[in-house]
Formats: C-alpha cells, sequence, structure tokens
C-alpha cells in the first residue's frame, strides 16, 4: 500500500468524522431549540376565536 493511498484514506476517515461531528452538535441545536419552544407555549395567552359567541347560524 502506498503511502499517498494510506493518506488518502485517513483524510476521508477524518472528513467523514468531522461530518458526524457537525451533524451530531446540528441536530443538539435544533433539539434544544424545539425544547425551549415548547417550555415557552404553555407561557402564550390562547388566542381568541375571531368570530365565536358573537355570530349566530340559525336555519328555520
Amino acid at each position: 500500500m502506498e503511502l499517498s493511498s494510506f493518506m488518502s484514506a485517513q483524510v476521508a476517515q477524518l472528513q467523514h468524522t468531522v461530518q458526524l461531528s457537525i451533524m451530531d452538535k446540528a441536530l443538539n441545536l435544533g433539539a434544544a431549540g424545539a425544547i425551549e419552544m415548547l417550555q415557552q407555549l404553555p407561557e402564550q395567552a390562547p388566542a381568541n376565536h375571531p368570530y365565536k359567541g358573537t355570530q349566530i347560524d340559525v336555519s328555520v
């Protein structure tokens, strides 16, 4: 096995490892953002229905 092919294989493996690390950090960041959004959800005031209780639809 030549030195250049050995180094090429190591570089490819290192690139793969770095890509996995970046993907893992991105997933963790996304999960943290989703958890934060879910924790803030109960704090929001419920939205009022735009016309519920103000209009009556009666069919005879």
